[in-house]
């Protein structure tokens, strides 16, 4: 069932009255036309926004913070409990990366506790991008600028209204809360909205075509093919090993646990965000490192996302957003990078036909 905002009420109307008694996280623009995702008591009008596209932090730092207190040795209490927190206007390029966050932290040897009480307490509300910036190459991977799962609610706006959908048992039932707001959205509102969708994925596609990326490209093949060329010296040439790829990066999950003192002089464990750029990644104890040079760890981040998680998800672990291009001091490109492996590989491919055919 598909919903429309009726004509007694207003967008701001429906979303203040869902945001009422939870943490309420909506974007927000600012100068430079970039959105952050902030933190506030309610829905804001004229403040808050769904946005146009992806805000500049990924969304995985309200289920993985970058420093995360654990707890303190000897004490059975961990924190206290979260309260319940909705998440206005989160692009499919962030929804789609939970899915890497459920199989690590939710599917893995160990159930993340903390993580898991995150994903039960928040309600996501996603809507579609209408906008695009420049580094977004979603179709690429496989993703599109609007959301098929993985939302509560979902929200697209076209000239001729806003159309309305839940994506969760949840979801359902907050909307089926919010009726007064609602009347069920008509075959021609939902038909806008489809030759919309359509027209914002062309010219996505388009986007990613100039940079060398296609839809349908095999990177995982590409990223194997390339494993023992010299590409991934030559952009480690340029890496300066910040880490800010892996950071601002909606998938990137990697963490250590710090062990210290807590404010009070007691001793406590916290989790914070790991890179796999940092040279010391790898290093384990007696000084043994098994990527001790940068293009070792360059090329792991990308065998890690498209060829480790095609084989335990069929998937890539990179949704197209384009934050790490955005972040990186050096102006690596992830699709320049994709775009040689894809290269390198096919010419080693073909010479390799060559000589069998010789």
């Amino acid at each position: 069932m598909k919903w429309t905002i009726c004509g007694s009420s207003s967008l701001d109307d429906f979303l203040g009255f869902l945001a009422v008694g939870r943490q309420t996280y909506a974007l927000e623009q600012l100068e430079n036309g970039a959105y952050c995702l902030a933190r506030a008591d309610a829905w804001q009008p004229g403040l808050h926004t769904l946005g146009e596209y992806r805000q500049t932090e990924p969304l995985k730092a309200l289920f993985f913070p970058a420093r995360e207190f654990i707890g303190r040795w000897g004490e059975l209490a961990g924190r206290d409990p979260m309260p319940e927190r909705i998440v206005f206007g989160v692009k499919n390029c962030d929804l789609s990366s939970l899915a890497i966050f459920d199989h690590v932290f939710l599917d893995g040897v160990a159930r993340d506790t903390y993580y898991a009480e995150a994903r039960d307490k928040t309600i996501l509300v996603s809507s579609d991008c209408s906008s695009q910036l420049e580094v977004c190459f979603c179709p690429a991977v496989g993703e599109q600028p609007y959301a098929r799962q993985g939302f509560d609610i979902n929200i697209a706006e076209t000239p001729d209204g806003y159309v309305i959908e839940s994506g969760s048992e949840k979801g359902k039932a907050l909307l089926e809360s919010a009726a007064d707001y609602l009347e069920p959205a008509a075959d021609e509102l939902v038909a806008v909205l489809e030759q919309q969708r359509a027209k914002r994925y062309s010219e996505l596609v388009e986007q990613s075509h100039a940079h060398g990326v296609k839809p349908g490209t095999d990177f995982r093949a590409a990223v194997e093919g390339a494993f023992d060329s010299g590409l991934w010296a030559d952009f480690a040439e340029d890496c300066v090993e910040c880490g800010a790829c892996n950071f601002i990066c909606c998938t990137c999950h990697c963490f250590l646990l710090a062990d210290g003192q807590d404010a009070n002089g007691q001793a406590a464990r916290t989790k914070l965000w790991d890179a796999c750029l940092f040279s010391g990644f790898a290093a384990v104890a007696g000084g043994g490192n098994a990527r001790p040079l940068r293009a070792e760890r360059l090329r792991n981040r990308f065998d890690k996302k498209f060829s480790y998680f095609p084989r335990v998800m069929e998937r890539y672990a990179c949704d197209g957003c384009g934050r790490c291009t955005e972040a990186c001091i050096a102006n690596i490109d992830i699709r320049d990078v994709l775009r040689r492996a894809v290269d390198v590989s096919d010419t080693l491919h073909a010479h390799s036909s060559d000589h069998r055919a010789d």
